[in-house]
């Protein structure tokens, strides 16, 4: 079975955690912080998460690619059954934790793509004013 782990800088990993344990508790996804005073340094989590793989396949998601967490899980995940997403958003994190179908290089290709259109640009429409109005009158 696939596990997860989601690796930032700072303490959006746990932000993240706070808001998906609202739409999927799972026991499966590993949260880990970078540079963070009381924690384990990246190194010692990446460690961790990978000797746990105990040849499971995994997805990671990292929040900047080519940023310093992003080189750290590509040097610690060499040689294992490790899949690499840099720069996420919820949409697809939901996305692949959720999907049922096998995640292949191609699946997780789709599945980027899908986040990557599930960002817009959202312009407030000037009516609402006018309703928002008539509302609270």
């Amino acid at each position: 079975m696939t596990k997860f782990a989601i690796a930032t800088h700072g303490q959006f990993a746990k932000g993240l955690e706070s808001t998906l344990e609202l739409f999927v508790p799972n026991e499966r996804i590993t949260y880990l912080s970078a540079y963070v005073e009381d924690e384990p340094s990246i190194d010692e989590q990446l460690s961790m998460f990978f000797e746990a793989l105990d040849g499971e396949s995994a997805v990671v998601f990292t929040d900047l690619f080519g940023g310093s967490v992003n080189q750290k899980v590509l040097l610690e995940s060499s040689g294992k059954d490790v899949q690499i997403i840099a720069g996420f958003n919820l949409s697809l994190v939901l996305e692949v934790i959720l999907n049922k179908e096998p995640l292949t290089e191609e699946r997780l290709a789709e599945l980027v793509a899908s986040g990557r259109e599930a960002m817009q640009i959202v312009s407030p429409i000037e009516t609402m004013e006018a309703s928002e109005e008539e509302f609270f009158a």
